[in-house]
């Protein structure tokens, strides 16, 4: 026996090896490109851009390894013009490298907005078309008639003013309501946690009065705060005069 001898393999076997080992290889670099198609591993966390300068933000967001787009611009009352408010997607998102990041810039120009129509609209209605169109429902008076709790005039600065007219958005609008409700005695509806806006309506729809606001804390927008005591109190035993005015305190929500 010639112990020397190396054994040749057949050719169908060194063809199977050698395909074996091609099948590896490519398996290999098929895993690598696709690490670096999707840049494996490498995530960046979303800052926070909302309030900074469209311009800082873009360099941040370029600094990053991503692409900022500023896709809509929009009025924010008391927002700096120029900032960001709002990011998609949002800050401590986790992002691969080179996404792209929308964003929303505030604008400096208050839009135009037409009044609706609200006379001989409910009051719920008529606060609720101005809310939607970015207005807002100021002071609300009453006057006896025989459509109850329906606004019968609509006035700013005191002067009446008609549906169409061109106002910018967040101005508040003065509402004149009927009251029809005869003098009985009533319920006193609890008030406490209610905006302020929410309250009013709660009284006029009760045949009631909002009397003497008053701030427990400094506030800066009325339209965000909440009672948080009235006077009389809510009370299921005590009964009182309709169109008494309601005392409340209010303080920031």
């Amino acid at each position: 026996m010639n112990l020397g001898h190396t054994p040749k393999y057949p050719s169908w076997a060194r063809h199977l090896t050698l395909m074996g080992v091609m099948s590896l290889v490519l398996l290999f670099a098929l895993d690598k490109a696709i690490d670096a198609y999707t840049r494996h591993g490498q995530v960046v966390v979303m800052p926070q851009l909302t309030g900074v300068d469209a311009t800082l933000a873009l360099k941040q967001l370029e600094a990053l390894g991503l692409m900022g787009v500023i896709n809509d611009t929009l009025f924010v009352d008391g927002a700096i013009p120029g900032s960001i408010c709002v990011q998609d997607p949002a800050e401590n998102s986790e992002v691969k490298e080179g996404r792209t990041v929308y964003l929303t810039v505030v604008s400096g120009e208050v839009p135009m907005v037409r009044l609706p129509n609200l006379v001989d609209v409910s009051l719920r209605k008529a606060t609720m078309d101005l809310q939607r169109l970015g207005l807002q429902a100021g002071n609300i008076t009453t006057r006896p008639d025989i459509a109850h709790n329906v606004v019968l005039d609509v006035r700013l600065q005191g002067r009446t003013i008609t549906a169409g007219t061109l106002l910018p958005k967040g101005t508040r609008v003065d509402l004149e309501v009927g009251i029809s409700i005869p003098d009985s005695l009533i319920p006193i509806p609890e008030l406490v946690g209610l905006s302020l806006d929410e309250a009013r309506m709660l009284l006029h729809e009760n045949g009631l009065l909002i009397g003497q606001i008053t701030e427990e804390e400094t506030i800066t927008q009325t339209d965000r705060a909440l009672v948080v005591r009235q006077s009389p109190e809510s009370n299921p035993d005590e009964l009182i005069r309709t169109l008494t005015p309601i005392d409340v305190w209010i303080a920031p929500e």
